[in-house]
């Protein structure tokens, strides 16, 4: 659902969401948009016991590489939406976030639960 929402709100043209008119507003929705997906896929990755260089491959890369994907297709075919490094670097930014939380998240619960 997550990514679906994702999806949505990139590739159409007027999502109706009024973005804040600070500086940066649209990478730090980026950036929350694909922490919520990096978290999600690590919790659901670390759900069905998957670890080491898989759960990384899954809860990671994938994100980043749907992130990197969008941006490709925004630019390609959906204009007025551009593609752009700067939003893609938001991204990969957001997914590691999300997922280190979820990661350091398990861990304490482990340790103190």
């Amino acid at each position: 659902m997550v990514c679906i929402g994702i999806l949505y709100v990139s590739l159409v043209r007027d999502p109706g969401i009024s973005l804040p008119t600070l500086a940066g507003a649209d990478k730090w929705i980026h950036g929350l948009m694909y922490a919520i997906l990096g978290a999600v896929t690590c919790w659901d990755s670390m759900r069905i016991k998957m670890s080491g260089w898989r759960l990384g491959l899954i809860a990671i890369m994938l994100p980043i590489v749907y992130g990197g994907a969008i941006e490709v297709i925004q630019e390609q075919w959906f204009a007025p939406r551009s593609g752009e490094w700067m939003d893609w670097g938001a991204d990969c930014i957001g997914v590691i976030m999300g997922a280190t939380a979820i990661m350091i998240s398990k861990r304490l619960y482990n340790k103190y639960a």
